[in-house]
């Protein structure tokens, strides 16, 4: 078995259950089994993929740097302000999500699931559904164009196809916990790409 296909085979194993843990049906059963386990299903789901994470981390590091074109100085510019524009709107997004819900210890807290109140649509939820992934998609564009080699392309490949798979499995859970106000949300704001808010810009500009 080849570095490269164990490095696919751990990544498949890593969305295998981390698309199982963040099942409805799974969440309910676990729940299910005994109150307390609400209060410790995020915190475990985070732990099991960190530990799922780190045989991928070694593997990439032990794979060689095989570069599949020669970067440009453009390219390379240009994907440094992609990376920087990615991380900016990472920091600036995750100020609508709760820290301690995402990392699991507002559950710890009050001793239940977590329920978002209300449905942001303010700041770069009015720009993309998922502002979060949008910026890691650029930030994963610009350290291609940095750095294109095969592993990067590999991992960003496998890792863009799951976060569009996941993407539309949780909208669906949104669906289901906001009914039409996220239908009327869907329908103004574009999931990953920004493509309704650039349409609106360009509409807005020639008036």
């Amino acid at each position: 078995m080849t570095s490269y296909t164990s490095f696919i085979i751990y990544w498949l194993l890593f969305f295998a259950v981390h698309s199982a843990m963040a099942s409805s049906v799974i969440k309910i059963w676990v729940n299910g089994l005994h109150p307390v386990f609400k209060s410790y299903y995020r915190l475990t789901f985070n732990i099991v993929s960190i530990i799922l994470l780190v045989p991928i981390v070694y593997i990439y590091f032990n794979l060689p740097a095989t570069m599949i074109f020669k970067t440009i100085p453009i390219g390379e510019l240009m994907g440094i302000l992609l990376v920087i524009g990615g991380t900016y709107i990472l920091i600036v997004g995750f100020k609508n999500y709760r820290t301690d819900e995402f990392i699991g210890i507002y559950q710890l807290k009050n001793n239940h699931e977590f329920h978002p109140s209300k449905l942001h649509r303010t700041g770069w939820n009015g720009v993309v559904r998922h502002p979060l992934y949008f910026g890691g998609i650029l930030l994963a564009t610009g350290l291609l164009l940095m750095y294109p080699t095969v592993k990067l392309i590999l991992t960003t490949l496998l890792v863009m196809l799951y976060l569009y798979i996941g993407t539309l499995w949780e909208e669906k859970k949104l669906i289901d916990e906001f009914g039409d106000d996220y239908l009327t949300y869907k329908n103004e704001v574009s999931m990953l790409i920004p493509v309704k808010w650039i349409i609106r810009q360009i509409a807005g500009s020639s008036h």
